[in-house]
């Protein structure tokens, strides 16, 4: 890994695989080398020393790289933040690309899925984000500030995907059949929701609206029936006591020699009314009809005058000869052959009719335009004619029923003298029921939607059981327990390698590591481990960690990366980490020793670690003081 100066010079750092113990006195800036490995593998920020502006360091680097091993391929990883434009991109073998598409090439290049995860509750509509490099590398890298917790500051759902991903589950958790499921699911809740708030809506509206005692329970289909029923017949019932009270009173009123003609009177008048209505129906469609005329004629008449236009133009322009070519603008001659156009020299017609042309098509046009003028002004004028017409006999319509009413209105004013309270009161029941009448049709046709939505949620939890039947499968099938057991035996390899070291210095029960579909805990014995454990414990609970993690990196079907970067804090909990802790780094040594474990790599931060062997040590000697 190097840094460049702004004067040109570099600072270099050799890792090689194994253990690599970065080593100095404090203040050497072991932290400070990290933080811009940290920034090389895909931090966002705008340079590796966000946060420490003061220093000034980000004015005395310009740039930063590092060579990255994967397998067999060798990858150099630079940043460059001082260069304009380059400050958010991340250069792979001098090919520069954005932060996020960095973390997907390095994902795959690992072999590691790519995929999306649920964060917290599948159920709760959020998008699901994708689990990213520095997601997983929160884990990898455990910053100096970061040991009060499996992984501080990262949600519990995140270190859930991450552990997943690394013990090789979440591909078969998180797929895309998983998604639809969920997808479906919430599809199914939301129209249930709709349905059921629909409904209780109803309900309240029917109650509100109606007072029949079938919809009070509720608005059903069943109901709504019966209330329609009920209506209809109570509407049939008054109206015809309404006809009743006036055939009654009609007989009181008018004599039986008058009863003819007061008959025929009311018959004339229901006729003129119907043909009134007829004509009325019919002026209106001549009046639209008019409108359409008009406008066609306006539009006719205005093609006209652009033609009468366009005509003029061309007699103008008729004279004008082509002078220069169109391609090269040199003057050109008319000499040529005779048989050849001087300017395209294709062969020429035996008669020049190209100046005609254009003629005789605005004449055509014209003409043409000028016969659909004439056509549509005779329409029109037979239109006016049938609009008066029409008119005249509304008009005299009016006339004979204004004639009819007055006769009429003697026998109506005595019918109404002695029925007008009962009539009016039937006049009033009858337009309440009508109002309600409406009503009931409305909510019938209001549960058709409620029907609708109970047939879209049938379909769609038809959908669901296949899906959820294959999900299920896919978890009965993955043995979690078997998965999780080898990063619980890691740990516990670990915590067993620093007892035999320092007898004692681990007199905790051993971890328990359980993991589910949703969710996963680490214990020690049957206590939460951040309960049972303070001060130093805690220190070897999360070295722990990293080991147990690092021992998947061999592990067939397991995703993890096979590297591991610790920055061991100056003190931990109020006490000092001093070299006689080198019992921590020792099973490190031991593990990356092992043949199966080659290319595997510790990069880890100590004031010196003395005395530890097969290790690759580099001592940082400057102090850097304020």
């Amino acid at each position: 890994m190097e840094r460049r100066l702004v004067t040109g010079g570099t600072e270099n750092l050799w890792f090689e695989p194994g253990v690599n113990l970065l080593v100095g006195r404090p203040n050497t800036g072991k932290t400070k080398w990290l933080q811009t490995l940290d920034y090389l593998i895909g931090d966002p920020g705008e340079n590796p020393f966000e946060g420490a502006e003061e220093s000034g360091l980000a004015e005395k680097y310009d740039a930063a790289g590092v060579e990255l091993v994967i397998g067999d391929e060798s990858l150099w990883i630079e940043r460059r933040w001082r260069e304009l434009g380059a400050k958010t991109k991340i250069f792979v073998n001098n090919e520069g690309m954005p932060t996020r598409e960095f973390q997907q090439f390095l994902i795959k290049k690992l072999g590691i899925p790519l995929l999306n995860f649920p964060k917290g509750n599948p159920m709760s509509g959020q998008t699901w984000p994708e689990l990213s490099f520095r997601m997983m590398l929160r884990h990898i890298y455990r910053q100096q500030r970061f040991w009060s917790g499996l992984v501080d500051l990262q949600p519990e759902g995140e270190q859930h995907a991450c552990l997943l991903q690394f013990l090789g589950i979440a591909e078969l958790i998180y797929t895309d059949e998983y998604g639809q499921l969920i997808k479906r699911k919430m599809e199914v809740e939301r129209l249930k929701a709709r349905r059921d708030q629909y409904g209780q809506t109803l309900d309240e509206l029917a109650r509100d609206l109606l007072s029949e005692p079938g919809l009070s329970v509720g608005a059903t289909v069943t109901t709504v029936r019966e209330a329609e029923s009920r209506l209809s017949t109570e509407i049939d019932a008054f109206r015809k006591r309404r006809v009743e009270l006036i055939t009654v009173a009609r007989d009181k009123i008018v004599s039986p020699d008058q009863r003819g003609h007061v008959m025929q009177l009311g018959e004339e008048r229901a006729s003129l009314l119907a043909s009134l209505e007829g004509f009325r129906m019919k002026a209106k469609a001549i009046a639209e009809r008019l409108g359409e005329i008009q406008r066609y004629r306006t539009e006719i008449a205005d093609e006209l005058d652009r033609m009468t236009r366009a005509e003029d133009a061309g007699l103008i322009l008729a004279d004008l000869k082509v002078t220069h070519c169109p391609a090269c603008d040199q003057p050109i001659t008319d000499k040529g052959k005779s048989e050849n156009c001087f300017l395209c020299h294709q062969d020429l017609p035996d008669e020049l009719l190209i100046e005609e042309l254009g003629a005789v098509r605005l004449r055509f046009e014209s003409d043409r335009l000028s016969g659909e003028f004439k056509e549509t002004n005779e329409l029109y004028g037979v239109l006016e004619r049938d609009e008066k017409r029409v008119t005249k006999d509304i008009a005299d319509t009016e006339r004979r029923l204004s004639k009819l009413e007055n006769e009429l209105a003697p026998a109506r004013q005595a019918v109404s003298a002695l029925i007008q309270e009962e009539v009016s009161a039937i006049d009033m029941t009858l337009g309440e029921l009508s109002e309600r009448q409406r009503q009931v049709t409305r909510i019938s046709s209001a549960l058709e939607i409620g029907q609708e939505l109970n047939k879209r949620i049938v379909t769609i939890e038809r959908e669901i059981e296949p899906l959820q039947e294959r999900v299920d499968e896919s978890v009965r099938s993955t043995d979690f327990n078997a998965l999780a057991a080898h990063l619980e035996d890691g740990m516990n390899t670990y915590l067993s390698a620093i007892n035999a070291q320092r007898p004692g210095v681990w007199r905790h029960n051993p971890v328990v590591v359980d993991v589910t579909r949703s969710s996963f805990s680490l214990r020690v014995g049957a206590r939460r481990w951040h309960v049972a454990l303070g001060g130093t414990d805690t220190l070897y609970f999360l070295m722990a960690y990293q080991y147990g993690l690092l021992t998947l990196s061999d592990k067939r079907g397991y995703h993890y990366p096979g590297i591991s970067i610790i920055d061991v804090p100056g003190e931990f909990s109020g006490e000092a980490v001093e070299d006689k802790e080198n019992f921590i780094v020792q099973p490190f040594i031991d593990l990356l020793s092992k043949k199966e474990y080659k290319g595997a790599q510790l990069i880890i931060t100590g004031a010196s670690f003395a005395s530890l062997e097969d290790v690759n040590r580099i001592h940082l000697t400057n102090v850097y003081v304020a």
